[in-house]
C-alpha cells in the first residue's frame, strides 16, 4: 500500500493509511491543548496533502499555507489558483499576500482559519487591479480582505460570472483620477454573453475623510453594461464618487439588470456633485441609446453624516426602468448642494435626465425621504409621463411641500414635466415596515 506524508509543525512522517489516521487524531488532540490555529493547519494540511496523492493531475482543491511547501499545498494564492482543478476550490489560511492575482477559470476562493486572521491581498504599489477576473465559468471570492493602492481593488472584464461575499475592500492611499472598489463592465458584442455579478454582505472602503478638491474620484461598486447584477447587505463608506453606479453599454446599446438591496452608505463623497447611487448612460450619451434594462433599488439605507455639500443626490436615475421603494434617505442633501449644470438639480431622488437621455418610468413608493434640503422627489422635464410615487413618508403627517401643500421634503416638478402621483402618502414612517397600503391625503 503507499505510503503518504502527514506534516506538522515542520516534521514528516512516512506512515500507512491507517497509521496515518492515528497519528493524525494524537496530533490533532495535541494541538487541541496548545495551539487551536496550529490544529486548523495541521487538519487541513493534512487533508490537502491525503488527496493530492491520489492523483497528481486532479486538484480538486489546493490549500494555500505561506508556511509549507509543496506536497499539494501553495505558498501564494497566485499558485494555487494555478494549480486548482476548474471549479475546484482554493482555501487560503490567515496571512498577508503581497501579490496580485489573476483568475481565468472558475473556481471558489474562500479565506479559512477564522478568528485566527485574516487572508490580506496586498500587492505592492499601484497595480491596475488587486483582483482581476476574466473567466467565463463561476468565481465565487469568499471572506478575503483586499488592500490596494491602484486603479481597482477587484476588476470583472467581460462575460464573468463573479460572486463576491464577506469581503473587505479598502483603499490605500488611492491616487487622484478615478478608480474602484469593485468594478464589473461587460460588452456582450464584444464578449458574446452577459456578464453575471454579485456582492454580498461585504464591506468597501474608500478611505476618504469629507475630503477637499481636488480627491481621487474613486467608486465603491460599479456595473456597467450587459450584466446581470444583485448588490445586496454591503456597507459602503468614504468613496470619492458614488457609492453604487450602475452605467449602460458605451455605445447605447444592450441591457442592464440591477438589484440595489438592503446596503447602507454614508460618506459617499461624489467628485463629479452627483449621487450616492448613480443609474445613468454612460458619458457622452451614445446616439440612438435605447436604455434596455431594470434597475432596482430597494430597502437601503442613505445617509450622509458629515454634512457634505457634494451629495447633489441620493439616488440620481436618469435611464431604465424599476422600482425604488422602501429606502430610508435621511438628510442627504443639505442646502449648501448646488446644482450641476446639465446633469442633475439637487434632490434626495432626482428622477429623469437633463442631456437627452430616454424618459425613465421607475416606481417610487413606500420610501422615508426626511429631512432633505430643496427636494424630497424632484422630476425632469423629460418625464412626460406621471410616475407612481404614493405612500411615501416625507416627514410629516401632512404630506410633501411643494407641490403638495404639506410640510414634508418637497416635491418638485421641472417645467414641462408630468405631476407625479403622490397621494395618498404615508403618515408614518413607512420603509421597515411590511405595510402596502397608506391613508395621508385622504
Amino acid at each position: 500500500m503507499k505510503t503518504r506524508v502527514a506534516m506538522f509543525a515542520g516534521l514528516a512522517f512516512s506512515t500507512t493509511p491507517t497509521a496515518a489516521l492515528l497519528l493524525s487524531s494524537t496530533l490533532v488532540l495535541g494541538a487541541m491543548r496548545q495551539n487551536a490555529r496550529a490544529m486548523l493547519v495541521f487538519t487541513l494540511t493534512t487533508m490537502f496533502l491525503w488527496s493530492s496523492t491520489a492523483a497528481a493531475a486532479d486538484r480538486p482543491s489546493v490549500l494555500v499555507n505561506p508556511h509549507v511547501r509543496g506536497n499539494g499545498t501553495a505558498t501564494t494564492i497566485q499558485e494555487a489558483i494555478e494549480k486548482v482543478d476548474p471549479g475546484g476550490k482554493v482555501m487560503v489560511l490567515p496571512g498577508t499576500y503581497e501579490e496580485t492575482l489573476r483568475i481565468d477559470k472558475g473556481l471558489t476562493l474562500e479565506a479559512v482559519g477564522g478568528e485566527s486572521g485574516e487572508v490580506i491581498v496586498a500587492p505592492p504599489g499601484a497595480p491596475n487591479a488587486a483582483i482581476l477576473v476574466t473567466a467565463d465559468a463561476a468565481v465565487t471570492i469568499r471572506g478575503l480582505a483586499v488592500n490596494f493602492g491602484g486603479a481597482h481593488g477587484i476588476l470583472g472584464a467581460g462575460a464573468v460570472d463573479l460572486t463576491i461575499e464577506q469581503a473587505v475592500v479598502t483603499a490605500v492611499n488611492p491616487p487622484l483620477g478615478m478608480s474602484w472598489l469593485i468594478q464589473v463592465m461587460n460588452d456582450a458584442s464584444a464578449s458574446g454573453a452577459r456578464a453575471k455579478f454579485a456582492v454580498h454582505e461585504s464591506f468597501l472602503d474608500g478611505a476618504l475623510h469629507n475630503p477637499a478638491f481636488p480627491f481621487p474620484q474613486s467608486y465603491g461598486i460599479s456595473a456597467e453594461g450587459d450584466v446581470d447584477a444583485v448588490l445586496g447587505q454591503n456597507v459602503i463608506r468614504r468613496t470619492g464618487a458614488a457609492c453604487v453606479r450602475v452605467l449602460a453599454r458605451p455605445d447605447g446599446q444592450g441591457e442592464t439588470n440591477v438589484d440595489i438591496t438592503g446596503n447602507d452608505l454614508d460618506e459617499c463623497y461624489p467628485f463629479a456633485r452627483v449621487a450616492a447611487i448613480i443609474v445613468s448612460p454612460s458619458t457622452p450619451l451614445a446616439p440612438g441609446l435605447t436604455g434596455n434594462g431594470t434597475v432596482n433599488i430597494v430597502s437601503n439605507t442613505i445617509r450622509n453624516t458629515t454634512e457634505s455639500c457634494r451629495t447633489t443626490n441620493a439616488i440620481h436615475y436618469e435611464l431604465f426602468t424599476g422600482r425604488i421603494e422602501r429606502n430610508r434617505i435621511l438628510g442627504v442633501v443639505q442646502e449648501c448642494a448646488t446644482p450641476l449644470a446639465g446633469r442633475t438639480l439637487p434632490a434626495a431622488i432626482w428622477v429623469g435626465s437633463l442631456r437627452g437621455a430616454p424618459p425613465t418610468s421607475p416606481v417610487v413608493r413606500f420610501n422615508d425621504i426626511v429631512s432633505n434640503a430643496h427636494a424630497g422627489l424632484r422630476v425632469a422635464p423629460n418625464i412626460n409621463n406621471p410616475i407612481d410615487a404614493t405612500c411615501n413618508w416625507w416627514g410629516s403627517v401632512s404630506g410633501p411641500s411643494e407641490i403638495g401643500s404639506g410640510t414634508g421634503d418637497a416635491m418638485v416638478v421641472e417645467p414641462g414635466a408630468a405631476a407625479p402621483a403622490f397621494a395618498p402618502w404615508a403618515s408614518a414612517s413607512i420603509a421597515e415596515t411590511d405595510e402596502t397600503t397608506c391613508t395621508g391625503g385622504n
